[in-house]
């Protein structure tokens, strides 16, 4: 069936929850007919027939042939107050696949037809339950990858996004009065069109990275890794199981343990990273350790942020400053390790600062401020900027395209009246980047994306 088929005079269903078997299965039901349907299968019971009233009932599910086909609980919403802002049943069945099955048939049997992709909350929007806008914010709520991907979601009305769009208005209104005076100063053309550059490329790449930024959300990014480095023995396995809260990593007396390179994920602030356990870092003949440790400088020169495990009851060797020297560009933080030995020594001279943090990853002291460091420090990596929806990010492509056409021109010297026209276009569709957002813009992706049961 097509969208543009749609009806709203046949009762919807579709399983609700997640794929079966599950330990219960919500088939949910909406539309004018779903409460009298639900009645010519479901039985509650007390034995007093299913009435149009906002209530839960325990009763018992039989097919169009009257046979059982499973016991459950059945949710009752009188619209407007539904999801849908029509009448609406759920119910909540065991999670086999036969009761779903059979469940369905019988709707079938009563005239109810299945949904499709989105058409609940399509319903919703058409009964004034939801905006286009909550439409846009509910389908990258399904795509958010993080936690703080929810909070850039949910931030969306705070504005931000229309001052910086406001911001970048005012670099081609520049670019327009240069191309202006152009047209009246046709004997100073060449010094004028370098002028109206400027602010145009300043506008095309800050515009670019806010579509980028919706890209990246939208087709998830490479998870950033965070790397632990160090000599042998240094404690930067026991520190990898402190940061996890586990056990995860052989940690053992003997240098060397780690011989290849160990990952799982954390959340920071919000974000995944990928937290890596690397060889030690030593001068070795062995051939496997040697490999491990090859891989480890492969991880460390990849990595977006590392920490330097230092024994703080040796102080720190030539192989780790040089490992500073070499990775010193990237952002990272040292470890003073092992502070619960009697022959721990605090950091001194220029290893001793704000970079430096002593602890013990046996006993945890210290581990809470490394954590409170590495929030300040990777959060830092976060990009900065609102995140626009899938509308805003389209329109702005649009204005994109018009204001690199308009780069090209300026340097191929054409007109300035046409060049002139073309950045008027180009204003014209970053006003409309924040303009409201109509149903049809969204339309084509609630259907295309969102699920069976949404």
């Amino acid at each position: 069936m097509l969208r543009k088929n749609l009806t709203t005079s046949k009762s919807i269903f579709a399983l609700a929850s997640g794929r079966l078997p599950c330990a219960v299965a919500i088939e949910k039901v909406s539309g004018r007919e779903s409460i009298d349907l639900a009645s010519k299968l479901f039985k509650p019971y007390s034995g007093e027939p299913l009435e149009r009233k906002r209530s839960m009932v325990m009763g018992t599910l039989f097919d169009q042939g009257g046979k059982k086909i499973d016991d459950c609980l059945a949710l009752v919403f009188v619209g407007p107050n539904s999801h849908t802002g029509e009448d609406s049943v759920e119910f909540h069945c065991h999670g086999s696949e036969p009761v779903i099955r059979k469940l369905e048939e019988a709707l079938l049997y009563f005239g109810a037809v299945p949904a499709q992709p989105g058409e609940f909350s399509f319903r919703a929007h058409l009964n004034g339950k939801i905006s286009a806008m909550d439409m846009e914010n509910l389908g990258d709520v399904y795509l958010a990858k993080d936690t703080a991907d929810l909070d850039q979601i949910y931030s969306r009305k705070d504005g931000s996004l229309s001052e910086r769009i406001a911001s970048l208005r005012e670099n081609l209104l520049k670019t327009q009065a240069i191309l202006d005076t152009a047209v009246d100063f046709s004997e100073e053309y060449s010094d004028v069109i370098g002028q109206a550059k400027a602010p145009l490329i300043q506008t095309i790449h800050e515009c670019s990275e806010i579509t980028q930024r919706y890209s990246r959300f939208k087709n998830g990014s490479v998870i950033p890794r965070l790397v632990l480095a160090g000599k042998p023995n240094a404690g930067k396995s026991s520190l990898f199981n402190a940061l996890l809260g586990r056990y995860r990593a052989i940690v053992h007396e003997e240098a060397g343990t780690t011989r290849d390179v160990i990952e799982e994920d954390i959340e920071v602030q919000g974000r995944r990273w990928k937290l890596v356990d690397t060889a030690g870092f030593r001068e070795s003949f062995e051939i496997r350790e040697k490999e491990g440790i090859e891989l480890g400088e492969r991880f460390l020169s990849a990595a977006a942020f590392w920490i330097l495990v230092v024994d703080g009851s040796q102080g720190i060797s030539l192989d780790e400053e040089n490992l500073i020297e070499k990775y010193g560009n990237k952002p990272h933080l040292v470890v003073w390790n092992k502070k619960d030995l009697e022959q721990w020594l605090a950091p001194k001279g220029k290893w001793y600062g704000k970079s430096v943090q002593p602890l013990s990853a046996k006993t945890a002291e210290g581990i809470n401020e490394l954590w409170e460091k590495l929030e300040a420090e990777l959060s830092k990596k976060e990009s900065q900027g609102p995140l626009p929806t899938a509308v805003e990010s389209g329109r702005l492509e649009r204005a994109l395209e018009l204001m690199s056409d308009l780069l090209v021109r300026l340097d191929k010297n054409e007109l300035p009246e046409y060049l002139a026209e073309i950045n008027r276009e180009a204003t014209r569709a970053l006003d409309l980047v924040v303009g409201e957002v109509g149903t049809e813009d969204v339309l084509d992706r609630v259907f295309g994306e969102f699920c069976i049961g949404k």
